[in-house]
C-alpha cells in the first residue's frame, strides 16, 4: 500500500503524513496558462515561489511532488506558437524545482514531455476515463509511467479491473482514487471536466459556475441511492483491490483542511472508518471547528469577491441565490453543526460482496435495485434541510435555465425603476439573504 495525497500547501500536512506510506503529494498553482482539473476558487492560493519552497520541503522528507497539468481542454492553444512557448517555460520551471512527475489529460502533452523532459515521469489523469484493458495498452504504448483509473465507472467491475491490471504488467503503474464520490457511470463527466479546466486557466473570463456539480447534487437529494451508486472505495474494502495487484491509492481533495485530510489517510491506512462515510468522501461541508486560521481563507469574503463578483459575467442580484445555495449546502461556507446527510459506514459492511458476482455495466439499476435497498438502510437525510435545499436548487436552476441569471444590469435596473412590486420584493429578499450570508463568512 502506498498513497498519493492531495496537497493543500500546509506544512503541517507534511508533519501529519510522516507515519503513513505516502510516496507523493499532488497539486498545482491556483491558476496557470493551461489549467487543470479543478476551478481556481476551489484551490489553495499558491504562487510559484511558494510552490517551489513546498516542493523542496517535500523532497527533504522523501516525498515526491506530482504537478497537475490535467486540463481536458485548452481550446487548442497547445498547438499555437504562444502555447508552445508557455508550455516550454512551465515545464522547464517544473523540472528546475525538482518536481517528480506531471499528470496530463492530453496525448500531445504526454509525447511532448517525454521527448523534451525525459526526467519527468508522466501520469494519465482520471479525466481520460481509462476503464478497460485496451485503453491501458494505448497509454502504456504511448509511454505513460502511471495511469489513474477512471474516477466514475469502474471500481466495482472486478473482472475488468483484473484484466486492466494484467494489461498494465510491470511497465506502467495503475492508481485508484479511493474517495471520489462522482455518480456511477456519470453521463456528463466529460462535460464537467472541460468546464473545470476553463475555470483554472488564467485567460478564462467566464463565471465559475460549476453547473454539473450543482445538478449532480440535486440528483443526490431527489434520489439518495446516488450517494451509494458512486465510485468510492470503503477503507474496509481496500484489501480486495490489493489482492488484485493494486497498491497505489489516491486520496482527494485539494481544498480539504489538514485535519480532515489526515483523518482520511488514517482511515485508509487502518482499513476502517467508524462514522459517517461522508466525512471521507464529500468534497465540501467541512466542519468549521477543524479549520485553521489559514484554511478559513478558502471560505472568506475576500475569496468570494475575487472569484464570484463578476458584474460583466453574471447578474449579481441573481447571484445572491448562489450564495444562499452555498450557505445552506455548505459549499461556499464551512459546516456548522452536524452534516445533514449521514451514511452509516458500519451498515455498509458486506455491501461490496454483491459486486464480486454482479457487475453494473451490463445491468439497469432500476431492474437491479440492490443499491436502492442498501441506501434505505444506510443513508439518512435531515428532512427539513432536504426540503429547504430542494427549494433552493429548483429556484436557482429556474434562473439559470430561464436566462435571468445572465440578465443585463440595465434590464434589472429598469424593472426596479418601474416600481414593479415583484422585482422589488425579490431584490429585497435576495439582498437580505446575501447580507446574512456575508455576516456568516469568516
Amino acid at each position: 500500500m502506498k498513497f498519493s495525497v492531495a496537497c493543500n500547501f500546509d506544512y503541517a500536512l507534511l508533519d501529519g503524513l510522516a507515519p503513513y506510506p505516502v510516496y507523493e503529494i499532488y497539486g498545482k498553482l491556483t491558476s496557470d496558462y493551461f489549467g487543470g482539473g479543478r476551478p481556481s476558487f476551489y484551490l489553495p492560493e499558491v504562487g510559484r515561489e511558494a510552490l517551489a519552497r513546498y516542493v523542496a520541503e517535500t523532497r527533504k522528507r522523501g516525498i515526491g511532488f506530482n504537478y497537475l497539468l490535467n486540463a481536458s481542454s485548452m481550446s487548442n492553444m497547445e498547438f499555437t506558437s504562444e502555447g508552445q512557448k508557455k508550455m516550454n517555460e512551465l515545464l522547464e520551471w517544473l523540472d528546475g524545482i525538482n518536481v517528480d512527475s506531471v499528470t496530463v489529460s492530453n496525448l500531445f502533452f504526454l509525447k511532448l514531455i517525454k521527448r523534451r523532459y525525459p526526467g519527468l515521469k508522466v501520469r494519465i489523469s482520471s479525466h481520460r476515463y481509462t476503464d478497460n484493458p485496451r485503453k491501458i495498452r494505448f497509454w502504456k504504448d504511448a509511454g505513460a509511467d502511471y495511469i489513474v483509473v477512471s474516477e466514475v465507472n469502474i471500481h466495482r467491475e472486478f473482472r475488468v479491473l483484473e484484466e486492466m491490471r494484467k494489461a498494465a504488467g510491470d511497465d506502467v503503474e495503475l492508481q485508484l482514487i479511493v474517495n471520489n464520490w462522482c455518480r456511477q457511470d456519470c453521463a456528463i463527466a466529460g462535460n464537467h471536466a472541460v468546464g473545470l479546466s476553463a475555470a483554472s486557466q488564467k485567460r478564462s473570463r467566464g463565471f465559475p459556475l460549476d453547473f454539473c456539480s450543482l445538478y449532480c447534487n440535486y440528483i443526490r437529494l431527489t434520489d439518495p441511492v446516488n450517494y451509494l451508486r458512486a465510485n468510492w472505495i470503503r477503507p474496509e474494502d481496500i484489501k480486495i483491490y490489493e489482492d488484485m495487484g493494486y497498491e497505489n491509492f489516491k486520496i482527494v481533495e485539494r481544498n480539504t483542511p489538514t485535519a480532515i485530510l489526515l483523518e482520511r489517510v488514517k482511515a485508509y491506512h487502518d482499513r476502517r472508518y467508524d462514522g459517517n462515510l461522508m466525512d471521507i468522501i464529500q468534497n465540501y461541508a467541512y466542519p468549521f471547528h477543524k479549520f485553521t486560521e489559514r484554511e478559513k481563507d478558502a471560505f472568506s469574503k475576500r475569496r468570494m469577491f475575487k472569484y464570484f463578483m463578476k458584474p460583466k459575467a453574471v447578474n449579481l442580484v441573481k447571484f445572491m441565490k448562489v450564495v444562499k445555495f452555498g450557505e445552506k449546502g455548505n459549499v461556499l461556507f464551512p459546516l456548522i453543526g452536524e452534516n445533514p446527510v449521514h451514511i452509516d459506514n458500519r451498515k455498509l459492511d458486506g455491501f461490496i460482496d454483491h459486486f464480486k458476482k454482479h457487475g453494473c455495466q451490463n445491468r439497469d439499476c432500476e431492474s437491479c435495485r440492490y443499491c436502492h435497498k442498501q441506501a434505505e438502510k444506510a443513508v439518512s437525510i435531515d428532512p427539513k434541510w432536504k426540503k429547504e435545499m430542494l427549494d433552493i436548487y429548483e429556484n436557482l436552476q429556474e434562473e439559470i435555465y430561464g436566462g435571468g441569471f445572465w440578465e443585463g444590469y440595465t434590464d434589472t435596473a429598469m424593472k426596479l425603476l418601474a416600481n414593479r412590486d415583484n422585482a422589488r420584493d425579490e431584490f429585497q429578499e435576495d439582498f437580505e439573504n446575501f447580507r446574512h450570508a456575508l455576516r456568516a463568512m469568516p
